[in-house]
């Protein structure tokens, strides 16, 4: 949990130890959502289902709820601004970033204590 929260947070110290598992790239996440999601709509679903799972992991984790008050249809346009712009990424990287705007946005500061 603590390794967790400290990517969340933007700790680099044990940021590096972190593995995320089943991550697809952004550029599938922009096939199957944007370009062809008549084709794609089961793909759709599981990467939609993988980005609620990670950020969920990622409050777990922390401890920070940055989701409170944002809908799913939110945070899936988010995701879908970073993976336009950053293609080669992956979607860790995209839910990594999309909480740390939402902490920004929220005015959530970093927490030197995990509980």
């Amino acid at each position: 949990m603590l390794l967790v929260g400290c990517c969340l947070l933007g700790t680099s110290v044990l940021a590096a130890a972190v593995e995320s598992r089943g991550s697809r790239t952004c550029a599938s996440w922009l096939e199957h959502r944007l370009e062809q999601p008549e084709g794609h709509a089961f793909n759709t679903e599981i990467d939609q289902t993988w980005m609620v799972g990670y950020l969920s992991g990622l409050i777990a984790g922390s401890g920070i709820d940055v989701l409170v008050g944002t809908n799913n249809v939110s945070i899936f346009a988010m995701v879908d601004a970073y993976c336009q712009a950053q293609p080669n990424s992956d979607l860790a990287a995209a839910g990594t970033s999309l909480a740390r705007e939402l902490m920004r946005e929220k005015g959530i500061v970093n927490v030197p204590t995990l509980r």
